[in-house]
């Protein structure tokens, strides 16, 4: 049985419509920011849950119900996570009545989650928030319909086009909600669907969470952002490493064009496109904490062992220096993997590119990956490797995200 809904007169209000994966990583924010979270579900189970996470749920199930407008009434900030419906309309905004502004008279702030599905194909160009929007899934002209019924409710709407969301579970048991890729890995059932040349963006979840807090605190109204890493990937580029990363075997490919691939499957593959996130990092002064894959997928891991400092990347090493470095490379892993604490150290050459050589390094903590540089600073290594280009990400170190 929905109770009724005491508002208490100092709290700060904030009324999230959905309470889906990326409200349910936001709420923590907005309550540390002194707001009193309010999140609108469906049935008595999602009640529960929300209960459990310290937001107070309200009943929606298309119509605004009496406690649903007193509390927008009272709120200074509104979000949507809700996906429209097929035919482009928003259940929220098809829910209120013709004036909005009458319901909100406190409201400073709102917001509304879309996609970047409504840029359709680019061609594997890159979108900005001013271009002509051109959709080519039902998804992308769904989303264009509700960006446009939002900005019409004379709120002051800010609307962020997310690419793919990924990041760690929240909740437990039958409640439990993820989105985390290395998940899928450990299940056996990930495949790389491959279309040559595809390209997406992705987000982590508290990537999402801290572009929205950065407008929150400095509202413009009417204002699109895009929020992605920044830093487009094929698809399967993203399953491999997280395999590699779990020392499990790689995905099997499947052709885009497999009978088992469902269309719905199929059709996130129209789109090629990268997905430019200047304008948040400029009017934001944001950036993606986990600016790549790689640095998402190395967090999600070493969430599960808070310890562990893990190393990821690869190293591409000059002509001249190729032979000296391929001589003392089988030294140089051998006495690696003997130290106290190295848990796992890979370094092997591309098969695309024979100066790339790929690395991941996993130590138990900090103490033995910093005796690991130590040891290796004074070893042939050090001077076969002197000259060789590296890029990493790190993760568990004091300066690292």
């Amino acid at each position: 049985m929905q109770r009724s809904v005491k508002l208490q007169s100092e709290s700060k209000t904030a009324l999230l419509f959905g309470a889906g994966y990326s409200a349910l990583h936001l709420a923590p924010l907005l309550q540390a920011a002194g707001y009193r979270v309010f999140a609108s579900a469906r049935d008595s189970a999602a009640h529960a849950f929300l209960r459990g996470q310290d937001i107070e749920p309200i009943a929606f199930t298309g119509e605004m119900c009496r406690d649903l407008l007193a509390v927008l009434k009272r709120a200074e900030l509104v979000l949507s996570s809700v996906p429209p419906r097929q035919s482009g309309q928003d259940p929220i905004i098809s829910a209120l009545p013709r004036s909005p502004q009458r319901l909100s008279p406190n409201l400073k702030w709102a917001g509304y989650l879309s996609a970047t599905s409504v840029y359709g194909d680019r061609g594997g160009k890159w979108a900005f928030e001013d271009e002509m929007l051109r959709p080519s899934t039902p998804r992308g002209r769904a989303r264009i319909e509700a960006e446009l019924a939002w900005f019409e409710t004379g709120w002051p709407v800010h609307i962020f086009r997310l690419a793919g969301i990924y990041g760690p579970q929240i909740g437990r048991g039958r409640s439990r909600v993820t989105r985390n890729p290395l998940e899928r890995l450990k299940s056996g059932k990930a495949r790389a669907v491959i279309k040559p040349g595809h390209i997406v963006n992705r987000i982590h979840v508290a990537d999402i969470c801290t572009a929205v807090m950065a407008s929150i605190a400095a509202p413009n109204p009417m204002r699109v952002y895009n929020i992605s890493d920044g830093n487009p990937a094929p698809p399967q580029d993203v399953l491999n490493f997280g395999a590699r990363l779990l020392n499990l075997p790689l995905p099997p490919d499947v052709s885009l064009n497999d009978p088992s691939v469902s269309d719905m499957a199929r059709s996130f593959y129209k789109d090629n496109k990268r997905v430019d996130i200047s304008r948040a990092k400029t009017d934001l002064a944001w950036s993606p904490r986990y600016s790549s894959y790689r640095h998402g997928l190395l967090a999600l891991a070493q969430a599960e062992h808070p310890k562990r400092v893990y190393l990821a990347g690869h190293v591409t090493v000059p002509a001249r220096s190729l032979a000296r470095f391929r001589e003392a490379l089988p030294k140089h892993i051998d006495l690696t993997r003997a130290e106290a604490g190295c848990l796992r150290f890979d370094i092997a050459g591309d098969s695309d590119e024979p100066a790339k050589f790929n690395v991941l390094e996993v130590f138990e903590n900090l103490a033995a990956f910093k005796h690991h540089q130590k040891r290796s600073a004074q070893t042939e290594w050090a001077a076969a490797s002197k000259n060789i280009s590296r890029d990493y990400v790190t993760i568990g170190l004091p300066t690292s995200p």
